[in-house]
């Protein structure tokens, strides 16, 4: 990792003084972005210390209507994959696999594209793209280095991948979006059977206290058959005064991971009042479900209830702390967590 960003910061390094030599600087926008989290699980006794994100990156503006950008991110490592392993008789045997590709804080990238900006109403990308499925309800949220929203907390749907993106703003209340893409992230090319992420949605804000969005995705499968994942969001948010915004939204998902009949639904509920500019408490509950599958195609978190809340300041622009608790219970009661949480962000 260190040898990757110090490599990152000479080519940036050169760019500047490219930049600076050849064109104004103020074309050049340098993008930082770093979570950091400090917890401690009163159920198991047990403290960590982890970063969730780490963006760094810069952004070109060619000029009015033509930019680009490319910014790194660090992931947790790949794992291997499914082992399965049989005896002659062949019957399947338990097989436990902890081998990882790479560090937990492997850097890879994240976005690398180029946007042209054809008119104050559309507006067409391409590349390495940030995906448009939760971030209307992720900006109205506000506190992303506390906690994803639904689709990326429970079912981890990549934030970014490669294709097209195109938004049109039809006027001042609607505005559209369609993406095109691999459907498999930013770090995994293309499928060997040419399969595709096919994406739309549409914002509605009739005014300056309402913000509202629908949005669908077809997955293919990437794999030799028919199963298709779908996923239906619904998003809306209040501001019901200038300091005090409240916000929910609906997802339901057919066939998750391509999996088939793997059918999940949930909701999310928030709340956030503003003490002033620098200080908000919040608190947020969520409810995940899954329809009657087997227990083995389970990989992921089953059914429960999440609750959060806490207090956030910034003491200064653009670096925010949490002190919050967060809770996740199962239905069956097995396995609790009970966090109490430090959660810090600093950007630029």
């Amino acid at each position: 990792m260190k040898k990757v960003v110090i490599s990152l910061v000479l080519i940036m390094n050169g760019f500047f003084v490219f930049a600076q030599s050849n064109h104004p600087y103020e074309h050049i926008t340098p993008i930082v972005q770093v979570f950091g989290t400090s917890s401690y699980n009163f159920d198991q006794n047990k403290y960590d210390y982890y970063f969730s994100r780490a963006h760094l990156g810069i952004k070109y503006d060619f000029n009015d209507s033509w930019s680009a950008k490319i910014i790194i991110d660090r992931g947790a490592a790949t794992t291997v994959g499914e082992i399965v392993v049989s005896d002659l008789e062949g019957n399947i045997l338990e097989v436990k696999n902890s081998s990882k590709e790479g560090s937990n804080y492997t850097m890879f990238l994240k976005f690398a594209s180029l946007q042209w900006k054809i008119d104050d109403k559309l507006t067409l990308e391409g590349g390495a793209i940030l995906q448009n499925h939760y971030i209307t309800q992720e900006r109205f949220w506000g506190l992303r280095f506390v906690a994803q929203t639904f689709q990326d907390l429970y079912w981890k749907i990549p934030s970014s991948d490669l294709g097209f993106i195109a938004n049109y703003k039809i006027n001042k209340v609607i505005s559209l979006d369609v993406a095109l893409t691999n459907g498999e992230g930013p770090r995994i090319k293309q499928d060997e059977l040419g399969k595709v992420k096919i994406a739309g949605g549409v914002d509605i804000n009739p005014n300056n206290k309402i913000q509202s969005r629908i949005y669908y995705h077809n997955r293919q499968s990437t794999k030799n058959n028919n199963v298709t994942e779908e996923l239906i969001s619904v998003f809306i948010g209040y501001n019901l005064a200038s300091e005090f915004r409240i916000g929910g939204e609906f997802n339901y998902i057919h066939n998750l991971e391509n999996c088939l009949d793997l059918n999940s639904w949930g909701y999310s509920f928030f709340s956030i009042f503003d003490f002033n500019k620098k200080t908000n408490i919040f608190v947020r509950f969520d409810r995940l479900l899954f329809e009657e599958v087997p227990l083995e195609n389970l990989t992921i978190i089953g059914n429960g209830n999440s609750i959060m809340g806490g207090v956030s300041h910034s003491p200064i622009n653009k670096v925010q702390f949490s002190l919050n608790y967060q809770g996740w219970f199962e239905e069956d009661r097995t396995n609790p967590q009970n966090r109490l949480m430090l959660s810090m962000e600093y950007k630029f």
